[in-house]
C-alpha cells in the first residue's frame, strides 16, 4: 500500500515563513501518528539564503530534539538540495534528531545529487531522492540515474510537478521511464497550481507509487499540495 509523507511545515513554510510554534508541531505529530502517516518532513536544513527565515527553514539538530523524542511511529527528515547543501548540517544519525534526508534537485544538477545521496547514507540517514522539475529533465540526466551502481541508496526516488505542468495521463510516462531506469521504489510529488494535484496522485498511487506527499489541508508554495483529508477519502 502507498505510504503518506506529510510536508506541511516544509512546503507550508513558504506562507509562514517556515516559523511555527513548539506546541503546533508537538499537535500535528500527534495528527500524523493518529492519521497512518509513515513520514513527516519537518523542513529544510539550508546552509545558505536563511536571512529572516524562520527556525524550520534550517531544522539544525538541537531544536528538533523535542519534536522527535515525541514522534511516535512516525519517521522525521528533512529537506536539503544540491545548491543548499553542507556537508557539515549533517553530522550523521547518531548525533541528529531526524531519521530521513529529501535530497531535491534540478534537472541539471543529478550527478551531485546522487553524490550527495551517497555521502547521507554513509551517516546512516535514510535517503529519498527528488527529481524536481521532471519534465525538464534531458537524456544526460537519465544517463546518470541509469548508470548510478548505488540504485539500492534509496529508500525511493521521488519526481515532483514542481510547476503543474502534468495530467494524470502523463503520470505514467515519467513513473515507467525511471522504473525502466532500474529504481523499484518510486514516489510522487504533487503542486495544485492547475487544480490536478488529486488526480495526478492517484494515477500514480494507482501504478504502485512507493509513497505520495500530502499536507494538512492542501498548505504548500504556490496552488498547495495534496489535501491529505481528501486523498485518505479516496484511498479509503
Amino acid at each position: 500500500m502507498t505510504k503518506l509523507l506529510d510536508c506541511t511545515t516544509r512546503d507550508g513554510g513558504y506562507a509562514s515563513n517556515w516559523e511555527f510554534n513548539d506546541s503546533d508541531i508537538l499537535k500535528h505529530i500527534e495528527f500524523l501518528n493518529q492519521n497512518g502517516i509513515s513520514y513527516y518532513e519537518i523542513g529544510y536544513r539550508n546552509y545558505y539564503d536563511t536571512d529572516n527565515k524562520g527556525r524550520f527553514y534550517r531544522c539544525m539538530p538541537q531544536m528538533l530534539k523535542p519534536f522527535y523524542e515525541q514522534k511516535g511511529n512516525l519517521k522525521i527528515g528533512v529537506m536539503t538540495d544540491t545548491t543548499r547543501y553542507n556537508q557539515k548540517d549533517f553530522p550523521g544519525k547518531a548525533q541528529d534528531y531526524i531519521d530521513f534526508v529529501r535530497v531535491a534537485v534540478h534537472p541539471d544538477k543529478i550527478p551531485e545529487a546522487l553524490d550527495i545521496a551517497e555521502v547521507l547514507y554513509n551517516k546512516n540517514y535514510m535517503i529519498f531522492i527528488q527529481l524536481m522539475d521532471v519534465t525538464n529533465i534531458e537524456a544526460d540526466g537519465y544517463l546518470h540515474l541509469y548508470m548510478w551502481n548505488k540504485k539500492d541508496i534509496p529508500e525511493s526516488l521521488y519526481f515532483a510537478d514542481s510547476y503543474s505542468r502534468l495530467l494524470p495521463s502523463d503520470v505514467p510516462k515519467y513513473y515507467n521511464k525511471l522504473k525502466i531506469l532500474g529504481y523499484d521504489k518510486i514516489s510522487f510529488h504533487a503542486h495544485n497550481d492547475t487544480g490536478h494535484a488529486i488526480e495526478n496522485t492517484l494515477a500514480a498511487v494507482n501504478l504502485g507509487a512507493y509513497s505520495v506527499d500530502v499536507t494538512k489541508d492542501g498548505t504548500g508554495r504556490n496552488g498547495g499540495n495534496v489535501d491529505f483529508s481528501r486523498i485518505k477519502q479516496l484511498l479509503v
